[in-house]
């Protein structure tokens, strides 16, 4: 490609205007077209936002942008019936001084370790057919970080990383509140529960930047996606909004642009797709580009999601029983324990809403909006999801809400709700999957989205993802948009 040639994103959302910034400043035109109204995907609509609490952007990426977002640290809040525990990056209060202390010694070390798996995330998975020499340098690279924990830190890593979150936390720390947030910080979005294998690698991978820490932009969300926006803008870019992508084009086994809905060709040497790998590679662009075991792969993937999401527009703040609002800065995980969580996991899984449902809330105390993330709720519900099966679950997350906030029920004005199923109509990801695709062990590093297609570049020239499906995932990072449009790149150069 040369400068200034188009190049076509598909999707608003962070990683796809994270992708099309990077290329607008390397010189080409990207042309982002969104099927929705608003730019910031599934964190970007004001009336509704599926992603309240983003993670910390990397800032290498900021950087390459060169855009600037103060991001300020959030509180996790996990109440119980002696009161509130609160966790932050510099103390842990309201929990017994002896888990308090386990808590943060088991932190400290996993921090560590999370910290020496990060340089795996920020580039292309190591793809070991090739064994290229910028392959092997990236694992060397990690391979000294791995080092440099020392023997008994790093046997420890190589004990944990594939075994399941329950027991470490059982070893480490025992049951209660602190073990209640990481059972969720290692599930969360996820169809898998605390005793899954490999849920210390995904709480693992989360910490890798900012401790796995949630954060706020200064000012609020609009703030991250206004300025991912603009940076598009400022390089020459174009966003497209309410221009769904109906067919990605073909000719001779190579991209030649895409088709919009209405019928509109819009042409182009490459497209990036920050849509779900098999939204992408099956709907739009079509299993006869494809060959029969790559198709099989991508039709395979684990994709169902577990989440709901409610929002409570209130009359005013909600109180803990000791009498304080949560505020902004605020992330609020409730759940009593890590058995509690795997409970509602073990309902799920069988196609029954869970009698205790697992949450992460936020309160937006400018809007007096509580946003609830309802976890464990089976996209695939036994019966279907019919009008008094939605209100079953609004009543069940209202009666654990007013157990954390008395009086609930006489706050909230209006309630919002929508299930998997619906996300998966709303924003065409298959199984309504926040990450686009399982975070577990055979999804994840070279195996993501699928064996065969982890390293962004698909079969047909010219076609590549940046979205949560590839490597590394989900959460909001931005690192797949990022890598993505490296790839690309990459591919330009050669």
């Amino acid at each position: 490609m040369k400068r200034g040639e188009r190049v076509i994103v598909i999707g608003a959302g962070h990683n796809g205007l994270i992708a099309a910034g990077l290329l607008a400043k390397r010189g080409l035109k990207p042309l982002v077209l969104e099927a929705r109204g608003h730019v910031g995907g599934m964190m970007g609509d004001p009336d509704f936002r599926l992603s309240t609490m983003p993670f910390a952007v990397w800032p290498q990426v900021l950087r390459a942008l060169g855009i600037d977002v103060a991001f300020e640290p959030m509180t996790t809040l996990v109440p119980t019936p002696q009161g509130v525990v609160g966790i932050s990056t510099e103390q842990v209060v309201g929990a017994e001084d002896g888990q308090a202390a386990a808590y943060r010694a088991l932190m400290s070390r996993l921090e560590r370790q999370a910290s020496a798996l990060s340089g795996l995330l920020l580039k292309p998975p190591p793809n070991l057919a090739s064994s290229g020499f910028g392959d092997l340098l990236g694992l060397a690279g990690t391979g000294l970080k791995l080092r440099g924990l020392g023997k008994t830190e790093l046997r420890d890593l190589l004990r944990i990383v594939l075994s399941n979150i329950h027991d470490l936390i059982e070893d480490e720390i025992g049951d209660g509140p602190l073990a209640a947030a990481l059972a969720v910080d290692a599930t969360l979005g996820s169809a898998m529960g605390p005793r899954s294998p490999g849920t210390v690698l995904t709480l693992l991978l989360r910490m890798a930047r900012n401790r796995g820490m949630r954060v706020m932009p200064k000012g609020g969300i609009d703030i991250l996606t206004g300025k991912l926006e603009n940076a598009v803008m400022a390089c020459g870019g174009e966003i497209r909004t309410n221009a769904p992508v109906e067919r990605i084009l073909v000719e001779g086994d190579r991209v030649t642009g895409v088709q919009l809905a209405g019928g509109e060709i819009v042409p182009s040497a490459a497209v990036l797709s920050s849509a779900a790998p098999a939204t992408t590679l099956l709907d739009l662009l079509g299993p006869q580009h494809l060959d029969a075991e790559f198709v099989r792969r991508c039709r395979k993937t684990a994709s169902t999601g577990m989440v709901a999401r409610i929002d409570f527009d209130l009359k005013d703040a909600p109180r803990f029983s000791g009498g304080t609002a949560p505020s902004g800065k605020d992330r609020i995980v409730i759940a009593e324990s890590a058995a509690a969580v795997e409970a509602a996991f073990n309902a799920a899984k069988y196609g029954e809403l869970p009698k205790q449902p697992v949450m992460e809330a936020h309160y937006d105390d400018r809007n007096r909006r509580l946003s609830v993330s309802a976890q464990f709720i089976p996209c695939s519900l036994k019966g279907g999801w019919k009008e008094e099966s939605r209100r079953a679950l609004q009543r069940l997350v209202e009666r654990e809400l007013a157990r954390v906030f008395p009086g609930f029920g006489s706050l909230a004005a209006a309630a919002r709700l929508m299930t998997a199923q619906d996300m998966a109509a709303a924003y065409r990801v298959p199984g309504g999957h926040w990450h686009h695709g399982e975070l577990r062990i055979d999804q994840l590093l070279m195996l993501r989205p699928f064996d065969g297609a982890a390293h962004y570049a698909m079969p047909v020239e010219g076609l590549y993802l940046c979205g949560a499906g590839a490597h590394p995932g989900g959460d909001i990072s931005g690192a797949p948009g990022f890598n993505g449009a490296q790839a690309l790149l990459a591919g330009r150069r050669r």
